[in-house]
């Protein structure tokens, strides 16, 4: 979005954001409203983590087309779940930090598999995967039919299409990685295969070991079952204003500081629901003694520069006062004269 129409989802989702921090079920809130899709990022006590749109290509639109593809082809799901594993491990999975997200994944997947169909190749997972690897890693020449070299489509601001899907490669600008993470996870599988063939399938090794760490799979696999369980004892106990995720949307309560350096508060409003933080045993520090000028700031109790200042005589305060560099022009010609002064009297 763009003009008014992008100034009005940016306050709609700035509204939304408040409401959602309020919530006793969030866990971190963030509002990205500057990036090139305006969302919210949120992720719940459970662990699961999620983003809010409004208007243009949403969440919807992604589940109907990975909803489609996987009706169109077999191995859509599963290279799908691999990728997904592989490239969160990697930290390449999330569109503001320049990775792929699940729309372009989606689209990317699903064209290859339609082009390598179309070569004369079959839809079968493990002949998928290693085509896909060996496709937008680069590994053979640029001038082959099998290589797509993502890095030319994204710097020429071409665009990627299947069964009307588009995945557009500019934004993504940790690309490179990306494609390098691809020919990376091709040799490794290469090799596993080697290392299997030579030994006859004396042993049982799984081939998706050499490019996923399954033991961090497998842990965050756990994570997420734990969290689930205990979400239904989350959601009784809510999550304090002042939490680090959230920003406090609490009352706030203005001080206003006098002439004589005292702090007086403004009137709290009865109507209006007691802080939360108040109602948690929150107490206010007590106040200092400390004077206040009238903007609010600190007033020394000692100025040594002052009272030199005044200690000094007429003739030499005007001659001190020469001698100041001064950097405004119009501050140079008011203290001309004091300087010829200060010139003819100082010794």
């Amino acid at each position: 979005p763009t003009g008014k129409t992008r100034n009005k989802v940016v306050s709609v989702l700035l509204s939304l954001t408040n409401q959602l921090r309020r919530s006793s079920f969030t866990h971190t809130i963030e509002c990205r409203s500057r990036a090139r899709v305006p969302i919210i990022n949120c992720s719940t006590r459970t662990g699961f983590e999620g983003d809010i749109a409004i208007g243009g290509h949403n969440g919807l639109d992604t589940s109907t087309y990975a909803r489609s593809q996987v009706n169109r082809f077999n191995s859509f799901a599963p290279i799908v779940l691999i990728m997904k594993a592989l490239m969160n491990q990697q930290g390449l999975d999330k569109p503001f930090t320049g990775g792929l997200g699940s729309y372009k994944l989606y689209v990317l997947v699903a064209y290859h598999i339609e082009t390598h169909i179309a070569n004369g190749g079959k839809d079968r997972p493990s002949e998928i995967l290693l085509s896909l690897l060996f496709r937008f890693g680069c590994v053979g020449s640029r001038g082959d039919r099998l290589t797509t070299d993502l890095v030319h489509l994204g710097n020429s601001g071409q665009m990627l299409t299947c069964d009307g899907g588009i995945c557009e490669l500019t934004p993504v600008f940790r690309l490179p990685d990306c494609v390098e993470m691809f020919r990376e996870s091709h040799e490794r599988l290469t090799d596993r295969c080697l290392l299997v063939d030579d030994c006859n399938g004396a042993q049982q090794c799984s081939y998706l070991s050499s490019i996923i760490d399954c033991h961090s799979l497998r842990e965050a696999r756990e994570a997420s079952k734990r969290r689930a369980t205990l979400c239904d004892n989350i959601i009784t106990r809510p999550t304090p204003l002042n939490h680090p995720g959230k920003v406090s949307a609490g009352r706030r309560i203005s001080h206003v500081f006098t002439r004589n350096g005292s702090s007086v508060a403004s009137k709290p409003d009865n109507n209006k629901r007691k802080n939360t933080n108040e109602s948690a045993g929150y107490k206010r520090s007590k106040s200092d003694t400390t004077k206040r000028g009238p903007r609010g700031g600190l007033v020394p109790k000692n100025r040594p520069d002052i009272t030199a200042w005044k200690s000094l005589g007429a003739e030499a305060a005007v001659i001190q006062r020469s001698m100041k560099q001064r950097k405004n022009k119009k501050k140079q010609a008011r203290d001309k004269e004091l300087t010829r002064f200060a010139s003819r009297h100082s010794i």
